[in-house]
């Protein structure tokens, strides 16, 4: 198995800045590179003053700087992360970055053809993962060349090396837009069992995880590897996530060539502390009053504004809640065919002659801020249970109850 070197960003360590590098069954060099010793001094500089490990894994790729193997930083990026100068940060707890994608929005990622149907396949996998969540952030593979939020696209390993993918890390709120495949590994007849969680993992960089085993990728890589400081983004804790490195985290740095790393429980805390999507906000509702005349008159409540059948509406009552609210109890209807009456309360047993029909909306039992009774009234000649807002509203045969319950004015 190749020491796949980077898979970075991990739930522990969720640090936006880690780019993917996996590498292959090779020793780390402890010495400088000629690639390394070719990166100019005050690049050096400043990724040291940004927290960056420089000793090892730093190259020049194209117009940027291939960084700890997988971090692919452009000048723009070490000036702004060597100025911000973040003071490291404990390594032995689970950190995200300072940048994380913002809003909730449809990530969409495309494949360079190059990379061939296995991928596709794989980023096809990777997004499931991800959409199982139902996390704030979902993805979809779009076949959009010139339209997308993530471009996978392949490289040669002039550029990565050994590595098998490479990232980076959001800015001013979106995800970072490449993903780079070494195509050692990807494209043609080079497949790998372990591409699904490959580009899960790259995706994970990409929207401001790190490594899980930052500050310890000997647990993941073996042997005795540098480790990564906090970057220069930010080392932020992830409530509820281990204090340690995870077997079989997602994020992990380094994964052998057919090792599959779905999330595993402490993946998954760290997606939903970082990205839970957040529930629309829990309103009141109208309630409807409609009157039916006659011998067998009747009052019906409902928050569908639609008149039945042989009814007359009388406008809204007050608003009651649709989904149970926080402190809010259910008011069930219940309705006796023979009388022709409908009657609500708070106690789910059903009443002698009447049939239970189900929760009509969520009140609440007692009285509070923005809170007023609904009283009720009942006519023993006609059967019928009346209910208001307006405690003078009784009369013409109608007996004063009590209070119902406490809805919201309408």
């Amino acid at each position: 198995m190749k020491s796949f070197k980077s898979l970075i960003v991990a739930i522990t360590s969720c640090l936006v800045v880690c780019l993917t590098s996996c590498e292959v069954d090779k020793e780390i060099p402890i010495e400088n590179s000629n690639e390394q010793q070719s990166v100019p001094k005050h690049i050096i500089q400043k990724l040291e003053k940004a927290g960056f490990y420089t000793t090892e894994g730093l190259s020049k790729v194209g117009d940027g700087y291939l960084v700890e193997y997988d971090i692919l930083l452009t000048e723009e990026d070490i000036d702004e992360l060597s100025a911000e100068n973040k003071e490291f940060i404990d390594g032995e707890k689970q950190y995200r970055t300072n940048n994380l994608v913002s809003g909730t929005r449809t990530i969409r990622i495309y494949v360079d053809p190059a990379l061939g149907t296995f991928v596709r396949n794989s980023l096809d996998e990777a997004i499931r993962r991800y959409n199982a969540l139902n996390l704030r952030l979902s993805f979809r593979r779009t076949g959009n060349a010139s339209s997308n939020d993530i471009r996978i696209v392949p490289v040669g390993p002039n550029v990565l090396g050994t590595s098998y993918a490479a990232a980076n890390f959001p800015r001013n709120g979106r995800p970072h837009n490449r993903i780079q495949m070494n195509t050692l590994y990807y494209g043609g007849a080079n497949r790998l069992g372990n591409t699904a969680s490959v580009i899960a993992h790259e995706i994970g960089h990409c929207i401001g995880f790190r490594h899980t085993d930052y500050a310890d990728r000997s647990f993941s890589c073996g042997g005795n590897p540098f480790n990564e400081g906090p970057a220069g983004v930010g080392a932020i804790n992830i409530p509820g996530t281990p204090t340690g490195p995870v077997a079989n985290s997602w994020m992990l740095a380094c994964i052998g060539q057919n090792v599959n790393r779905p999330f595993i429980a402490s993946d998954r805390t760290a997606l939903l502390n970082l990205y839970r999507r957040t529930p629309p906000p829990i309103t009141p509702k109208p309630f409807y009053r409609f009157f039916r005349g006659g011998a067998k008159a009747n009052h019906y409540y409902s928050t569908n504004r639609s008149t039945p059948s042989g009814y007359r509406s009388e406008g809204i009552q007050c608003k009651v809640f649709t989904v149970q609210a926080p402190g809010t109890v259910p008011l069930y209807r219940f309705y006796n065919s023979s009388a022709v009456n409908h009657f609500y309360k708070l106690d789910r047993s059903t009443p002698s002659g009447y049939r239970y029909e189900g929760v009509a909306g969520y009140v609440y039992r007692s009285g509070g801020s923005g809170r007023i009774p609904l009283y009720r009234f009942y006519n023993r000649s006609t059967v019928d249970h009346f209910y208001t807002t307006n405690r003078n509203e009784g009369g013409n045969g109608y007996v004063y109850e009590g209070v119902t319950c406490y809805v919201i004015r309408r």
